[in-house]
């Protein structure tokens, strides 16, 4: 096991990647940049391997981060355990196009520089395609009061019981009074 404190420069040269390819195991990964709040060390496994210019990379991570849930703006653990496959191309192949749709076997492809593939890019990758599209506590989260800001996980407050008044509330009185001049007029 590979213990990493500072992995600004993990990675190898594809020179020193060998031809039955390469495997690490990782422990201990506390840091992933500053925007990725680790709780949990990271722990997992990567194995590489060179196809020509291709390097296929497969992995397992296993771990935990927090987050800030989107409704009630309380922070959580949000654990993550993800096993991955992806194929890395040289960035100088990527051939800028006009937009267009990209294939499912295209969405697995990332981007490597210099000759040197960094696993610290690729675990950072990794961990954020993992992210839920909205993070959430818990399902049912009830979020904050939009009165009062009170965390509605936690307690009540008194602006729930007020009748909410919709914006198209005037429209429904527009054709009650238009009802009303019918029935006068008929």
């Amino acid at each position: 096991m590979k213990n990493l404190q500072d992995l600004s420069s993990w990675g190898v040269a594809l020179e020193e990647i060998p031809p039955e390819g390469l495997t690490l195991e990782f422990q201990d990964i506390n840091f992933l940049g500053e925007d990725i709040k680790i709780v949990t060390p990271f722990y997992g496994y990567l194995r590489i391997k060179k196809l020509g210019f291709e390097i296929e990379v497969e992995g397992s991570l296993k771990g935990a981060i927090e987050l800030r849930c989107d409704r009630c703006l309380e922070l959580f653990v949000f654990p993550i355990e993800e096993t991955f496959k992806v194929a890395l191309l040289p960035a100088k192949s990527l051939k800028f196009e006009e937009e267009r749709e990209l294939e499912t076997e295209e969405l697995e492809v990332s981007f490597y520089e210099e000759n040197f593939l960094s696993f610290y890019s690729v675990l950072r990758e990794e961990i954020l395609l993992t992210l839920p599209f909205r993070n959430l506590c818990a399902v049912d989260c009830k979020g904050l009061c939009s009165k009062c800001g009170t965390n509605l996980n936690r307690e009540t407050c008194s602006c729930r019981g007020m009748k909410k008044t919709s914006p198209f509330a005037i429209l429904g009185n527009l054709l009650r009074k238009s009802e009303n001049t019918v029935i006068r007029e008929g």
